[in-house]
């Protein structure tokens, strides 16, 4: 009788735990959700200015240039100046950054034949599944984690960015319609990029521990500021509404938003990558594609229709995905 009572405790006790456990992670998911949330509907807000025209449609190109060649460059050098990078898995982080790049790339070669979409289609189709937004990365990590982890983000891009847009730039060439550009004009444009100069900047300061006077860390600072809200108006602004093939934008969806994280995931797990690096990874993989795209897409002869609707496609979807997939990892 002790014994079936014991027995009946501890099946208790086991679904006990299985209710508490079941139940903080819909608890964490939720309030994960509701940080990200402000920022996609800031971007909602920027979607909204555009098609009613507030404050000018002309503001949007120049908007988004600062944003990219100023604002954003000076959040990065900002925070990686004044990170500890000793502290940060900068070895196993840069192998499981460069395999997913690599693995993403060679799936989304090896289903090609079955795709069964023309060369331009299929460069879209390569830019939704392997591109990244970071200005949504960047905003959903300050929400989340904190200044702390800008500095991952940073890494996370100064690695990444280089190697993908390589490899893109090489297979649209390849498959393009456009003038084909030299390997040299590529390797220029990489290394050109305000993104990975800016990383390339603060990594240097923070290494030769360069001191920043004050006024110039403050206007770094200010500019900081100004960064994520400016950006993310401009990613809704750029959002449009484009009818086209249901099939690669839904094949670009289930890349970006489903298949790379998994595979992330997996690639940190064999690298030893675990904590706050780990979530960084799985938000980055997670995250829609690159607005960037699109503008690639049109210079070399990509199909821009389609890249419109695979970015905005991926950014309505990772409204819903990205909460659930940051819930499984969540420090």
């Amino acid at each position: 009788m002790i014994q079936n009572s014991l027995r009946y405790s501890g099946k208790k006790i086991v679904l006990f735990c299985c209710y508490f456990l079941a139940n903080k992670k819909k608890l964490t998911m939720l309030s994960i959700a509701g940080n990200i949330l402000p920022i996609f509907f800031l971007i909602l807000i920027g979607f909204l200015f555009k098609q009613s025209g507030f404050p000018g449609n002309k503001i949007w190109v120049p908007a988004e240039r600062l944003a990219y060649y100023v604002l954003l460059p000076a959040l990065i050098i900002r925070n990686l100046t004044n990170t500890d990078l000793s502290t940060l898995p900068t070895g196993p982080m840069a192998l499981t950054i460069l395999s997913l790049g690599a693995s993403m790339t060679l799936i989304i070669l090896i289903i090609k034949p079955i795709l069964k979409t023309d060369n331009a289609s299929f460069t879209s189709i390569l830019q939704g599944g392997t591109r990244i937004n970071a200005y949504i990365c960047f905003a959903v990590a300050d929400a989340l984690y904190g200044p702390s982890s800008i500095a991952l983000c940073a890494y996370f891009i100064a690695i990444m960015m280089p190697f993908l847009n390589t490899i893109i730039v090489t297979f649209m060439a390849f498959y393009g319609e456009a003038q084909k550009p030299t390997l040299s004009r590529v390797l220029i444009e990489v290394a050109r990029n305000p993104i990975i100069l800016a990383c390339g900047i603060g990594w240097f300061i923070n290494t030769l521990g360069i001191p920043i006077p004050n006024p110039i860390m403050n206007l770094l600072e200010i500019l900081d500021r100004a960064t994520l809200p400016i950006a993310l108006l401009c990613v809704g602004a750029g959002l449009v509404v484009e009818r086209s093939a249901l099939f690669p934008v839904s094949v670009s969806v289930l890349l970006k938003l489903c298949c790379m994280p998994a595979i992330a995931y997996g690639l940190s797990m064999l690298f030893g990558i675990y904590g706050l690096p780990l979530s960084i990874i799985i938000l980055f993989s997670g995250a829609p594609t690159s607005p960037a795209s699109y503008v690639l897409a049109r210079q070399m002869g990509g199909d821009g229709p389609l890249m419109a609707a695979i970015i905005s496609a991926q950014t309505v979807i990772a409204m819903l995905t990205l909460p659930i997939i940051l819930s499984l990892v969540f420090p």
